[in-house]
């Protein structure tokens, strides 16, 4: 079926406040959630970081042309937050309870040819709180028409699988081509299979001839032989062209056009986890599906750039937690060479919230996991399937009958991908069993309580309690008792917070294959040493790789105040300190990289000057907030900390010429060196030796002059219309040498004129009142980003930014014109690339 975008001249109408207007036209995705003020009494509280939700109604008119009227027509949705309902024309005619599942509602019985037609969504996040993090509410992801022969190809129903790599480079795959005849007449046709090379001729194929019955669903297997593959790997992500033609011999009845790469996937004890033969560690970054200043909404060029920095970062894995993420990431995955871990849900029949899909799991989750795994089949990136998040039911008998449901279910759809689940070691050994839960929940709802308080709170203590008292918990044998049976459904076991039992569990169950499903950061050293060192161990996840909203504070370093998980309002992210929700590296992501062996340093790093001599109060996912900076103006004389992280014999640290301190590393450094200076403005320079003596590699940082300029950074030099591009713009307050002022922080406003519009503006800071929508923002140590969507074919796009103290910087970019057109996960139009060009300063 052909994909058209239908994203443009939509309305918004806020159901639940009475004075609100529409908001309108509006160009889909839109995140209603992140135009609604934070308030400190929002129900979902730090979850949403203090954001509310809301009854939304979209609202779309449109003409449906006489060519539609003999065609099958459909409406499909990546993603509607939450509980949605679809009319056409005052009728109900689909929705889903699902904020994350792609689903498709049938138009054409209803559709009025040649005339207007109102398509309306409504999306109610009222329910609160149903998110343990930013959900984002209403059409988040894009929509698209599809149309199709009356003999069609379903949504996602030509899927790909290779089969076999034989030693002289012929793939075989075998074709499977789902078609329905929506005719009232019997239909003969014939069903072509082809693979190319992307934009290249035919390299092979097949066909076979079918008979339909009106009304009638069948399905063809084609296998298909590839000689002189190019197999996809995370080293080489080679993609090809596949495409499915249905004709009657005569006429064209219907067409696909998609992508896949070639791979085998193959998991055991001993070899571990291998792509076309070749082993693999998982270097895993855990991410939640909101991109930061411009909240919930996804397009291609949002998942291109995340995708492309995490990759940059070191990592070669994401996890999607804890729902099933968008096709825009996947593609973005296949293009980059990122391996997928696609996670089907946080809640199964017992919430952890109110009003989270633990209500819904029961009867929703198996057309779920369908559409999960029919959306995602195709894309060589997706290595493994998870079946669920921390659900402590996996240690009572019907959660383990459950699990192995789900599993079975999962491999009849798919079984040339391993099934895991990530289970949180702690939670199951100490949860209740299913009959004191269900009165303890039931109790709760009595009083007007969150369904699963006591839940939540056993949660909230398996995490603060990390570093020391989970480890002592698990060692015992009942945490084995609690998760065999469960792990037993696995392919892949998912141990969050699991570590401690790698090697004791292998010499209980030597044929289990693990993967550390959810780690802390600060533990990596630790964690990437048994990853390397034992076979049966294929990677590590680390929760993040990028920063979040909701879960406010979680990873918040403050300063003279008693520790504690979560923060109250106004934070607002989670603060997790590798990558932050602008796409900034902090000093983790540079430490991952040396302990996973892809660089070997130096990095210096300092902890903020301005908090010289004050205590920190730290949670387990965040060891230090330093960032790689020497200019701390007003500070001089004070203790600075230095870090600087190398894998190195020693270490030389030298300040403004003179040598201050030097370093002989060993094994209990884990690749860090701490030195202690009053600071003094200047030249800060980290060398590094090898035990020959011989200088390996120099960092150095430089001081900050006294000047201040707003530096714009575009990251391309043209943006491209056509509905999935955006411009991302940093923003940093710097010196004239383009030396970022940490702090020189204030007030920003941007403004956006000619063909674009401010989609999202803020900064990295996990604890301020700014709201992403209003277009103004105070920068966090002198950094901040602007992202901006075109709004015509072609034309220019003129960012201009303003702050107290210094000169307006003004950028302007071209749009040039695109294709919003794209069929059946094709390739969308071009992404936003990095820029050569040199910062712009006002």
């Amino acid at each position: 079926m052909l994909r058209t975008s239908f994203n443009d001249g939509w309305t918004v109408d806020a159901e639940h406040d009475a004075g609100a207007s529409p908001v309108g036209p509006v160009t889909l995705p839109y995140d209603a959630m992140l135009h609604e003020p934070r308030t400190a009494d929002t129900p979902a509280g730090m979850g949403t970081g203090f954001h509310p939700g809301g009854r939304y109604r979209y609202t779309k008119r449109f003409q449906a042309p006489e060519q539609w009227r003999d065609r099958s027509v459909l409406a499909e949705f990546e993603g509607v937050y939450h509980r949605s309902e679809v009319y056409l024309n005052g009728e109900l005619i689909g929705g889903r309870r699902s904020g994350y599942a792609v689903f498709h509602v049938p138009l054409t019985a209803q559709l009025r040819f040649g005339e207007e037609n109102t398509l309306e969504v409504v999306a109610d996040t009222t329910d609160q709180p149903n998110s343990r993090w930013y959900s984002g509410s209403g059409i988040y992801r894009p929509v698209n028409v599809l149309v199709g022969g009356l003999v069609h190809v379903p949504p996602f129903g030509a899927r790909f699988a290779t089969t076999r790599v034989d030693t002289d480079g012929t793939a075989t795959l075998v074709a499977t081509v789902d078609l329905v005849n929506d005719d009232s007449t019997e239909q003969e046709v014939r069903v072509e299979v082809s693979i190319s090379a992307p934009g290249g001729s035919e390299l092979a194929g097949g066909a076979e001839t079918v008979t339909l019955s009106p009304g009638a669903r069948t399905s063809v297997r084609l296998p298909i032989s590839v000689g002189n593959a190019e197999l996809w790997s995370p080293d080489s992500p080679q993609l090809y062209d596949a495409g499915v033609r249905i004709t009657d011999g005569a006429d064209l009845l219907d067409a696909v056009e998609t992508q896949t790469g070639l791979r085998t996937i193959t998991v055991d004890s001993t070899h571990g986890f291998r792509i076309n033969g070749t082993p693999y560690k998982l270097r895993g970054a855990c991410i939640h599906h909101d991109n930061g200043v411009i909240g919930a909404v996804e397009l291609d060029a949002a998942a291109d750039r995340r995708v492309r920095i995490l990759k940059a970062a070191g990592y070669n894995a994401i996890r999607s937690s804890h729902n099933p993420t968008s096709p825009a990431i996947l593609r973005a995955c296949d293009r980059h060479g990122l391996m997928v871990m696609d996670e089907l849900s946080d809640a199964w029949y017992f919430p952890k919230l109110s009003y989270d899909y633990g209500l819904d799991f029961e009867t929703e989750w198996e057309r779920d996991l369908e559409a999960m795994i029919a959306r995602g089949f195709n894309h060589p990136s997706v290595v493994m399937w998870s079946i669920g998040n921390e659900i402590a039911e996996t240690s009572q008998p019907k959660g383990i009958a459950l699990g192995h449901r789900i599993a079975g279910r999962t491999r009849e759809l798919d079984p040339t991908r391993p099934v895991t689940n990530g289970i949180n070691l702690l939670l199951n050994t100490v949860a209740p069993d299913d009959a004191k839960k269900a009165e303890s929940v039931a109790k709760a709802r009595e009083n007007g309580h969150n369904a699963s308080k006591n839940m939540i709170t056993i949660l909230n203590f398996a995490m603060s309690a990390l570093e020391k008292v989970m480890p002592l918990i698990v060692a015992g044998k009942r945490t084995d008792t609690r998760t065999k049976d469960a792990f037993a459904a696995l392919d892949v076991a998912g141990y969050n917070y699991g570590t401690g039992r790698y090697r004791k569990d292998h010499q209980t169950h030597p044929d289990r294959v693990i993967v550390g499903s959810e780690t802390v950061p600060p533990q990596l050293f630790k964690n990437w040493a048994l990853v390397e060192e034992l076979p049966w161990v294929i990677g590590d996840f680390q929760w993040t790789g990028w920063d979040y909203i909701g879960e406010a504070g979680i990873s918040v370093i403050r300063y003279g105040e008693p520790r504690r998980l979560f923060l109250p309002y106004p934070a607002l992210l989670a603060g997790t300190p590798v990558v932050d929700i602008t796409g900034h590296l902090q000093t983790q992501a540079h430490l991952n990289q040396i302990i996973w062996g892809l660089r070997a340093g130096p990095v210096i790093a300092v902890q903020p000057v301005n908090h010289a001599g004050q205590k920190q109060s730290k949670t387990g996912w965040r060891s230090t907030n330093s960032i790689a900076s020497w200019s701390w103006e007003g500070y001089e004389g004070k203790n600075a900390v230095i870090e600087v992280y190398a894998n190195a014999h020693r270490i030389d640290l030298n300040l403004n010429g003179r040598t201050i301190g030097s370093r002989i590393m060993t094994v209990k450094d884990q690749y860090l060196a701490t030195f202690k200076v009053p600071y003094e403005p200047g030249e800060l320079t980290a060398i590094t030796y090898d035990r020959s003596g011989r200088e390996i590699a120099r960092d150095t940082l430089r001081s900050a002059g006294t000047s201040l300029r707003i530096q714009l950074s575009p990251e391309a030099d043209t943006v491209t219309s056509g509905g999935e591009d955006l411009l991302f713009v940093p923003i940093a307050f710097t010196d004239e040498d383009g030396i970022v002022r940490p702090l020189a922080d204030r007030e920003v406003a941007v403004d956006v004129d000619g063909d674009g519009e401010l989609l999202g503006s803020g900064s990295g800071n996990p604890i301020t009142a700014d709201e992403f929508s209003r277009g103004q923002f105070t920068t966090f140590y002198g950094r901040g980003l602007a992202v901006i969507r075109p709004t015509a074919a072609s034309g220019t796009i003129t960012v201009t930014v303003t702050a107290t103290g210094c000169r307006p910087a003004s950028v302007t970019v071209p749009v040039t014109n695109g294709n919003p057109t794209r069929t059946e996960n094709s390739r969308p139009a071009r992404a936003s690339r990095t820029s050569k060009k040199e910062p712009i300063h006002g």
